[in-house]
């Protein structure tokens, strides 16, 4: 707690994947650390990667963990949490915040509300492969270029090129059923840095 509480040093962001009869119950206890520690707690929705055994009857959308938390806090006799504006454009998390209170929480519905048209995020793998989204199944070498003398021009041009082949929703996929169907195209999460 008193590293967390040094907020002028880090920003803390504390990540929860829900799943359905496993951890939801667990939402109130999580959003109690926002009242004196200034982190932010964010649930995520539980996504399709390659090892975890995703099925949409564990995926706990981002409108049940909307209402547990709110709900939570009423049982309290606490203010509803607001919500909060992003702090960018390129936001992944919805943010949500209870008056008075130190902390934030954040809401990353990957899979029933998906914020892709607005996400800038690349990734490099520890294998050197650049990925221009979670969901995607090309990825560019750029440990390779480097290896073989790449300039700096060649690597920022292979950079664009991944930012260009973006596809404006989940890696060109349309719904979370098909991510699934992606087979050994899709990384598990610990391979892709997440």
């Amino acid at each position: 707690h008193e590293v967390a509480a040094q907020e002028d040093c880090f920003k803390l962001k504390l990540n929860c994947v829900l799943l359905k009869g496993a951890n939801e119950d667990e939402i109130g206890a999580f959003v109690d650390l926002t009242e004196s520690l200034p982190i932010e707690v964010r649930f995520l929705e539980f996504m399709p990667f390659d090892g975890n055994s995703w099925s949409a009857n564990r995926l706990v959308p981002q409108a049940d963990m909307i209402e547990a938390f709110q709900k939570h806090l009423e049982v309290k006799g606490l203010p509803r949490a607001e919500r909060l504006p992003p702090d960018s454009l390129h936001d992944v998390a919805r943010l949500w915040q209870v008056p008075g209170w130190k902390g934030r929480i954040g809401v990353i519905s990957s899979m029933t509300d998906a914020f892709c048209g607005g996400c800038n995020r690349l990734r490099v793998t520890a294998a050197g492969e650049l990925r221009n989204c979670l969901f995607g199944e090309e990825g560019w070498s750029l440990l390779e270029k480097i290896r073989n003398g790449a300039s700096d021009e060649a690597l920022v041009s292979q950079v664009g090129d991944a930012v260009q082949r973006k596809h404006s929703k989940l890696g060109g996929k349309r719904d979370m059923f098909e991510l699934r169907e992606r087979g050994d195209k899709a990384l598990p999460m610990i391979a892709l840095g997440g």
